[in-house]
């Protein structure tokens, strides 16, 4: 008989200990060994953000100097239509005319197709006038022998009354031929002529003129 109650109270207190051992698991603060399915999920990086430009943007590129005129929006382009001169070589070879209308010389020569002074170490002047009167913003001056000696540009508004756009000192040049060109900024009043002075005194040849262009806003 007290076999048989010892093992009960050894079966009694092993239910009190699975009792107690169950009830200290439920307290809170309580670990568990297993993994939890409720892991906070760790932060994800973002996308990295390209370094190279887009190919749509815009590129500016400084438009490079140019020995032309360069375009004006709206502008007139005319050749001289009648030209007087301060002296010729002869008629009608070499005479004032021949610096009217487009070029035609297109050789580095003494050409009968252009005007030529009458000596070719004094000083000088060729006017040439415009059908259209413009307020100028270029000039382009043809010169096909023994170019530079120019010393001075002025431009005739309607009224009669020269205004100088361009003034240097003369000498010679080695290319030839050449295309004087000149930008007039300034002049507020419609012209109708350019006068182009020559000083050939130091130049021993002459500084022959082929075609003068006249570049404004009508």
């Amino acid at each position: 008989m007290r076999i048989v109650s010892k093992r009960k109270h050894v079966l009694l207190l092993c239910g009190v200990l699975l009792v107690f051992v169950a009830a200290a698991c439920s307290l809170p603060g309580a670990t568990s060994t297993g993994s939890s399915g409720a892991e906070e999920a760790s932060p994800t990086r973002p996308p990295a953000v390209p370094t190279t430009a887009s190919t749509d943007t815009p590129v500016v590129v400084e438009p490079a100097a140019t020995a032309t005129q360069p375009p004006v929006a709206g502008a007139m382009r005319q050749w001289a239509g009648g030209a007087v001169a301060s002296s010729e070589y002869s008629t009608p070879e070499w005479s004032a005319q021949q610096a009217t209308g487009a070029p035609n010389v297109t050789e580095c020569d003494d050409d009968q197709n252009a005007w030529a002074s009458e000596n070719s170490d004094g000083v000088d002047w060729l006017e040439v006038s415009f059908a259209t009167a413009v307020i100028p913003t270029g000039i382009n001056i043809h010169e096909t022998y023994s170019p530079g000696f120019i010393n001075k540009v002025e431009v005739k508004d309607q009224k009669g009354m020269y205004r100088t756009v361009w003034e240097g000192m003369p000498g010679a040049v080695e290319q030839c031929p050449r295309v004087m060109t000149i930008p007039v900024s300034g002049v507020d009043v419609r012209v109708n002529a350019v006068r182009i002075n020559l000083d050939q005194r130091n130049g021993g040849n002459w500084n022959e003129i082929d075609a003068v262009e006249l570049v404004g806003q009508p």
